[in-house]
C-alpha cells in the first residue's frame, strides 16, 4: 500500500491543480516575508505569478471556482505533484514532491480533525515511516482567552492579529508611546480602519513611495489601525498581561495541555475558553489510537505553534523524524484546519469548512534541520 492509496480510500477525486498561481495570493495571505521563498515572475502584461509553493492553495482556488459554479456539500480532493520554493538552506531542493488531501464542507466536529491526523499517520506508515515526533497547536485557543478579557473590540482584534506574528503580542502590549510613534498615534487617535487606510494611501500618493521588503501596505495599515485604537476601551491591566503571557507560554506534553489551560482559565476567571479547551481534550484523546500511537507518543502542545502557517485557524500539526523537541528537524508531514481560507480567497462569497494534510517524502530520510 502507498500513501496515495490511503488517501484514495477517503473518497473524492484525484486532482491536478495549476502549477502557476497569482503571486498576490501567497503574498496577501502571508505578507511580503514569504517573497524570499516563492518562485515568482512578472508576465508581459505586468501580472505577477508564482510557481505553487504548496498544493493546498491551488486546490483551494479550484474549490472556490467549483463552489461558485454551484457545487454544494462535502468534497474530498487528493493529489501528488511537485511544489516549488526557493531553498532556505543549501541542502534543500527548490522542487520537491507533495502528496496529500483536502476536505471541504466536512463537519466541524473534533472527530474530523482526528480522522485527518490518522490518515496522515497511515500514509506515512504506508511509505515505510513507522514513527515520528509530533508538535501540536490549536490557533483557536489564544483568541478564546482574549474574548474573556473584557477588552474593546478594536484592542481584542489587535491582540488576535498580533498573535499571528512572532513577538507580535508583546510588541502590541508594550508599544512605544514616545517620540514620533506617540505623535502619530495621537494624530490618528479615534480613526476607523478605513480612515487609517485612506491616510496611508494619501501618504503613498503624495510621496510616491511604496513599501518594500517584508511589509505590505495592508500590514502597515493593520499596525497603524491598531495604534490608532490603542487608547480606546479598557486597558489590558497587569492581570490581563499576566494571563496573556502565561497562555502564550504554554509548552507542555500534549496530554497535559487541556488540564493546564483549564487551570489558567479558572485562575483568571476566563469562561470563554471552555469550548476550545474541551475540544482540545477530546481531540487529544482521539489522537491516541493505534494508528497514531508511534507518532503521537511524546508529542508536545504549544499555544504559539502554528502561527507561521498563516491560513490555518484551528487544529494544526507537524510530524518530524526526530523524537525530541530539541532536535528541531524539518517536518515530513503537516496539516490542520483552515476554515476561513475559502472565504478569504473569494472575498466572502464562499464560506465552508476546510482541512487537509500533506507528506513530503524527501524529508523521510534527509534529517534536515528545521527552518524551512
Amino acid at each position: 500500500m502507498s500513501a496515495m492509496s490511503v488517501f484514495a480510500k477517503l473518497g473524492g477525486d484525484l486532482v491536478q491543480p495549476d502549477i502557476l498561481i497569482p503571486a498576490t495570493i501567497p503574498l496577501e495571505l502571508s505578507g511580503e516575508v514569504v517573497r524570499s521563498r516563492i518562485c515568482a515572475f512578472t508576465d508581459e502584461e505586468g501580472r505577477e505569478w508564482a510557481l505553487r509553493p504548496d498544493l493546498t492553495l491551488p486546490v483551494a482556488i479550484m474549490e472556490v471556482a467549483a463552489r461558485a459554479d454551484g457545487l454544494r456539500g462535502p468534497a474530498t480532493r487528493f493529489y501528488d505533484g511537485p511544489v516549488f520554493r526557493l531553498p532556505a538552506s543549501k541542502d534543500e531542493p527548490a522542487e520537491f514532491r507533495q502528496m496529500g488531501f483536502e476536505i471541504f464542507g466536512a463537519s466541524s466536529k473534533v472527530s474530523t480533525d482526528v480522522d485527518l491526523y490518522t490518515a496522515i499517520c497511515e500514509a506515512c506508515t504506508a511509505e515505510g515511516v513507522d514513527r515520528g515526533y509530533t508538535q501540536l497547536g490549536d490557533l483557536a485557543v489564544f483568541p478564546a482567552f482574549v474574548d474573556g478579557l473584557g477588552l474593546s473590540r478594536d484592542i481584542a482584534d489587535g491582540l488576535k492579529r498580533a498573535f499571528r506574528q512572532e513577538g507580535g503580542v508583546r510588541a502590541f502590549i508594550r508599544a512605544d508611546r514616545t517620540g514620533a510613534a506617540a505623535n502619530l498615534a495621537q494624530r490618528m487617535s479615534g480613526m476607523s480602519r478605513a480612515e487609517v487606510e485612506a491616510f496611508v494611501e494619501d501618504i503613498f500618493a503624495l510621496t510616491g513611495i511604496r513599501p518594500i521588503g517584508e511589509r505590505s501596505s495592508m500590514e502597515i495599515v493593520e499596525r497603524l489601525a491598531d495604534r490608532a485604537q490603542s487608547n480606546i476601551g479598557p486597558e489590558l491591566g497587569p492581570d490581563g498581561q499576566k494571563l496573556v503571557e502565561q497562555v502564550l507560554g504554554v509548552d507542555v506534553p500534549a496530554q497535559q495541555a487541556a488540564e493546564h489551560l483549564s487551570t489558567l482559565a479558572k485562575t483568571f476567571g476566563i469562561q470563554t475558553a471552555d469550548t476550545a479547551i474541551e475540544n482540545l481534550a477530546v481531540r487529544l484523546d482521539g489522537l491516541s489510537g493505534d494508528a497514531c500511537r508511534s507518532f503521537i507518543d511524546g508529542a508536545r502542545f504549544q499555544t504559539r505553534f502554528g502561527r507561521r502557517f498563516t491560513y490555518y485557524d484551528g487544529f494544526v500539526f507537524e510530524i518530524s523524524a526526530g523524537d525530541r523537541p530539541d532536535q528541531k528537524l524539518s517536518p515530513f508531514a503537516t496539516g490542520g484546519r483552515y476554515d476561513g481560507l475559502l472565504a478569504d480567497l473569494s472575498n466572502g462569497a464562499i464560506d465552508t469548512t476546510a482541512l487537509g494534510g500533506v507528506i513530503m517524502p524527501y524529508r523521510f530520510t534527509t534529517g534536515q534541520e528545521a527552518g524551512s
